[in-house]
């Protein structure tokens, strides 16, 4: 951030308006998925919200009633974010893992069947995950090594607001500022 002068500048600024703001991220917009690996070695797909590999068949985004609630109040706050973006964490043993060596080396943009597959489905309410676990302990009537208050948790999605100069073009460093997070 420190080698783009405007950019350190609109930061100072948005905190002084904002001091309650997480430390942004200076990343590159991209307006397609990119597939990355972050500083501690997590493979991830990120990408603007309204191309989220997560979106249901109607183009709603699915996101927890707490996450919904906060991102309700930021928005009341009146930064202006000029774009969202989803990151997803991946899975280093599931789909993304033959892409892991070259990710080592630098991002690569995937097309949405890419990144659909390797985000791979919405995972079920967490309510009904502790329920099929109470049941299943239940019904065996075994305690497992997990305990019956274990619930198997997927992996984080964040939520970023964009703010950039101008508006964000395809490779422009920005602010990203992490918004909400939650595991599955």
């Amino acid at each position: 951030m420190l080698a783009d002068p405007e950019l350190a500048e609109l930061s100072v600024q948005i905190n002084q308006m904002w001091p309650s703001l997480p430390e942004p991220l200076p990343l590159q917009w991209t307006e397609t998925p990119l597939v990355s690996i972050d500083r501690s070695g997590v493979p991830w797909v990120i990408g603007p919200a309204e191309h989220d590999p997560l979106r249901s068949a109607r183009g709603r985004t699915v996101i927890p009633h707490k996450q919904r609630a906060s991102l309700k109040r930021i928005a009341k706050l009146g930064i202006p974010f000029q774009r969202l973006a989803i990151a997803h964490e991946l899975d280093p043993e599931g789909p993304v893992r033959q892409l892991l060596p070259a990710l080592r080396t630098q991002p690569h943009p995937c097309t949405q069947e890419v990144a659909r597959a390797l985000v791979g489905d919405v995972p079920a309410h967490p309510g009904v995950t502790r329920a099929v676990i109470v049941l299943d302990a239940a019904v065996s009537g075994a305690t497992s090594a997990l305990g019956i208050n274990a619930v198997a948790s997927v992996l984080d999605p964040i939520i970023f607001g964009v703010i950039a100069p101008t508006p964000p073009r395809h490779r422009q460093l920005c602010l990203w500022y992490p918004l909400v997070a939650w595991r599955w």
